[in-house]
């Protein structure tokens, strides 16, 4: 704990700046209906509001004399997550009514000096976009095959063995994760990803991290209904084949690997029981520190120079920040921050200063600059 108080002493904050994504426009409660802080009830109206504040997820038209709901009719209201409509005359639900931003991965890419992204989505399937220099912008360059996923959740891109790979984590019990790889084989008409190799199904999987320990790649790929499983890169078969399961730990949401020192270590956040950090000893994941942290959905680790942190974000509380303490070699409690319903914090340096973003679901995302006050004087 000496190292820990040592930077308490110091004065080490992390102090939120701004509200990233505050909306320039207040959207006013609509009229006829009453509002508080979430929800919105309107009772015996004949028309949809077309927006809502954009801190309400619940939407409540009851008694009234609707009767369709055009196309596109809730594009306006990306936080909403409740709709009811009872008591109304609805005879008509016109297609893509309830369509909207179901974006769950994006990530890019360099191959051959041509800059990538690929994007994941819950409808509309995946999509490959290509930089094009000429137009100057991203152009869709391949739409990815994905028969078997249902509801993806998480997507991972790599580089194994000099060729390219991405995951597609499938979080239904209907879905396999799949992963697929690169090819550029224009003579056969195939310049893209295809599918690669099926994991496992029926086990609604949440998220995956690939790591390199010793040499090998091993694949950590996490479930809500089992253990994570640990998948090793076969050399010879070239495919992720089981390796081992991280036993006591259930639930978990996400999975973030991270380094102290030469020690390779994992976050595992879960949503019921406690999250837990898990250490590579002896090749296998030894539990070395337990979280309590019910509705937990982000166990993020991150570092500015030789100070490492977790991140602990739940539905249901406080974000709660650890601190590495190098004479323990664990971490400990340093301190609370507001997020509501963080799903992602992300380092951002620049020569003199150092923020984290941390997106939220259902509130505003922040920027919290991270500042060293030397306190001894």
């Amino acid at each position: 704990m000496a190292d820990c108080a040592r930077w308490f002493k110091a004065g080490l904050a992390l102090l939120c700046i701004i509200g990233a994504a505050e909306s320039k426009r207040v959207v006013k409660c609509p009229s006829g209906c009453s509002c508080s802080k979430e929800n919105i009830i309107c009772v015996g109206t004949s028309q949809i509001p077309r927006t809502i504040p954009s801190e309400s997820n619940s939407l409540s038209i009851v008694n009234g004399s609707i009767a369709e709901i055009s196309e596109g009719m809730f594009a306006l209201m990306p936080s909403l997550q409740l709709l009811l409509l009872n008591s109304n005359s609805l005879s008509t639900i016109k297609d893509d009514a309830f369509s909207g931003k179901s974006v769950v991965g994006c990530k890019s890419f360099l191959i051959d000096a041509h800059v990538f992204i690929i994007v994941t989505q819950l409808f509309g399937g995946s999509h490959i976009f290509k930089f094009n220099e000429q137009q100057n912008k991203f152009i869709k360059f391949q739409t990815v095959e994905v028969v078997n996923i249902s509801k993806p959740n998480d997507m991972e891109v790599f580089q194994m063995d000099g060729d390219w790979y991405f995951l597609i984590v499938d979080s239904s019990k209907a879905g396999l994760s799949t992963l697929y790889k690169w090819a550029d084989q224009p003579e056969r008409n195939e310049t893209g990803f295809y599918s690669y190799q099926f994991l496992h199904e029926w086990f609604r999987d949440t998220d995956a991290e690939l790591v390199e320990v010793d040499g090998k790649l091993y694949l950590i790929l996490a479930s809500r209904s089992q253990s994570p499983v640990i998948y090793l890169w076969n050399k010879g078969t070239l495919t992720f084949v089981v390796h081992s399961e991280i036993q006591n730990v259930d639930d978990v949401v996400s999975v973030k690997a991270f380094q102290v020192e030469s020690d390779l270590f994992l976050a595992l956040a879960c949503y019921i029981g406690d999250s837990k950090v898990v250490k590579w000893v002896n090749k296998q994941f030894t539990e070395i520190l337990a979280l309590p942290s019910r509705g937990a959905m982000i166990l993020q680790p991150f570092a500015f120079s030789d100070r490492h942190y977790l991140a602990l974000g739940s539905d249901y509380s406080f974000t709660q920040i650890y601190l590495w303490d190098n004479e323990t070699k664990t971490f400990h409690k340093f301190k609370d921050v507001y997020v509501q319903s963080p799903r992602s914090f992300t380092v951002v340096t620049t020569d003199r200063r150092s923020f984290i973003f941390s997106s939220s679901l259902k509130g505003k995302s922040l920027v919290f600059e991270h500042i060293f006050v030397d306190l001894s004087l």
